[in-house]
């Protein structure tokens, strides 16, 4: 192990990332998440944010080709990275009579991109030779009542969860974790969780703990 480094949270990826669905005075899960590793660890932990609402997941991708992007994640211990959701967006805006065809080259493209952004984290935080997690969190599905839209972003959770093989890495499915709690949770349009929805989502990402991210004595 390398020298101890001061703990880091980076946040990467769209508009769940980026806080969309809180006002300008309530704080997203990020931030929420955040202040509760500092409870558990006991060290301060300042939070970056590499993320935008207008994010595909190939700008997701495109991030990690600047150097700047790869020094954040070299100095972050606790890495969140949501992406996809955007792409099933705008799958389901193009898709005006309901064909498979659309979901399934957002899922496709999201699938392979999503891949490489991982690979790409994990292949960097290896080189560091540092403890860390890498949470990825899943997209809900916004979209009601709409068949192509619940089977491939089924199929792109059930994927994420896959690639959560590795003690570093995690994955949270909110498509799963939201059922049922929609209107309670979410924005009216749907698409992102409101206040409480980012309650929600910092109390999943909490119950993971921090076990192996702790400190020797």
């Amino acid at each position: 192990m390398g020298e101890k480094k001061d703990m880091k949270y980076l946040a990467i990826g769209d508009g769940l990332c980026a806080g969309k669905g809180t006002s300008l005075f309530t704080p997203s899960f990020v931030y929420q998440h955040a202040r509760m590793s500092e409870e558990v660890l006991s060290e301060r932990i300042p939070v970056m944010t590499r993320a935008h609402s207008s994010y595909r997941s190939n700008d997701i991708l495109e991030l990690l080709d600047d150097e700047n992007n790869i020094r954040e994640i070299k100095e972050s211990q606790i890495i969140v990275l949501s992406a996809g959701h955007n792409d099933f967006l705008d799958a389901f805006e193009r898709d005006e009579n309901e064909k498979d065809e659309d979901f399934y080259q957002a899922y496709r493209k999201s699938k392979s991109n999503l891949d490489d952004i991982i690979n790409k984290i994990c292949k960097v935080k290896k080189k560091e030779n540092d403890k860390y997690m890498l949470v990825i969190i899943g997209p809900h599905n916004s979209f009601e009542h709409h068949e192509q839209a619940e089977k491939w972003i089924n199929k792109y959770n059930n994927y994420i969860q896959c690639r959560a093989h590795s003690p570093c890495v995690y994955s949270v499915n909110l498509d799963h974790h939201f059922k049922d709690q929609i209107e309670t949770w979410c924005t009216r349009d749907r698409h992102y969780p409101n206040y409480l929805g980012h309650v929600e989502i910092a109390k999943k990402l909490h119950e993971y703990g921090y076990e192996h991210l702790k400190r020797e004595a």
